[in-house]
């Protein structure tokens, strides 16, 4: 049986940032590994788009190297500040 997925419009890296978000939100801090397992992606992509993320300010670097989201920002973002 084949999978079909809806088309969209929506990048490849966009949707892998979107799937690491939501992991980190619902999960709380993993490390690249972790990341990479749960997604079924290699940890150099994984670190790739988590670099990305931070350079945007949604995630940051814990210690021990794990990802976290970043909400030292969300009442700056949440008055346009």
């Amino acid at each position: 049986m084949s999978r079909y997925t809806m088309p969209t419009d929506e990048s490849p890296s966009g949707r892998s940032e979107r799937a690491i978000l939501e992991l980190l939100s619902d999960d709380g801090p993993m490390t690249r590994s972790q990341l990479a397992e749960r997604l079924a992606a290699h940890p150099v992509t994984i670190d790739r788009r988590c670099r990305d993320l931070q350079r945007a300010g949604r995630v940051r670097r814990c210690p021990g190297g794990a990802f976290a989201i970043d909400d030292s920002g969300d009442d700056a973002r949440a008055t346009g500040d």
